[in-house]
């Protein structure tokens, strides 16, 4: 169920001019953001279904709590889900994700995101929702260290959408600058190792 209507945007008030068939939206008309169940600790298992908690997204590393019981379809996440986190420590903590590790339950903290529309490319819809967490970070409440980011910020968080086109030439575009800046990154390695190789030859022919 679609939540009620936001206030239109005021195109006077935003960062630029758009090109041509791109528009100004806000977040939450594009989706519906459904929050993670708070588990109780007494809930969790050693087996069962992973739960998915902030530490989880941010690395891949970080070990699961598992859940046994049923869950709400808004509780339940497979590959391919939207997902953004909205609590915790600022510049760390919030962002969204696209879960791609199988079946899981989604913990509070996190929203699960339902798009109205087909015309969506999630990677493009991840960058564009990751490009606004200066935003996000300067509306954050709470206390000092752990924040959240309430759902109407969320909902009225203006972004610059594309046609479908445009979004997928953007995804690849990025992927591709992605992919050159690995390689990149192992070739100023692979230097640094061959230049510290290269000094230690140097100071073992002047002692020599």
């Amino acid at each position: 169920k679609k939540h009620s209507p936001l206030e239109d945007i005021d195109i006077r008030n935003t960062e630029f001019t758009l090109p041509r068939k791109w528009q100004w939206e806000k977040l939450g008309n594009l989706v519906e953001m459904y929050n993670g169940r708070a588990f109780k600790s007494t809930e969790w298992r050693t087996e069962g279904i992973p739960i998915i908690r902030i530490q989880n997204l941010n690395d891949k590393n970080a070990s699961f709590n598992y859940f046994k019981g049923e869950l709400a379809d808004n509780h339940k996440i497979s590959n391919g889900d939207f997902l953004i986190s909205w609590s915790g420590t600022p510049g760390t903590s919030f962002g969204a994700f696209i879960w791609q590790r199988g079946k899981a339950a989604l913990n509070q903290h996190i929203n699960k995101c339902l798009f109205y529309s087909d015309e969506i490319n999630l990677e493009f819809m991840k960058l564009a929702v990751n490009g606004k967490l200066n935003h996000f970070i300067s509306k954050a409440q709470g206390g000092v260290g752990l924040k959240h980011v309430t759902k109407e910020t969320l909902n009225n968080a203006i972004l610059a959408i594309p046609p479908i086109s445009e979004q997928n030439r953007i995804v690849s575009k990025v992927n591709e600058l992605m992919a050159l800046c690995d390689q990149l990154q192992s070739s100023l390695a692979t230097a640094q190792i061959t230049q510290l190789k290269l000094a230690d030859s140097i100071v073992e022919k002047a002692i020599g």
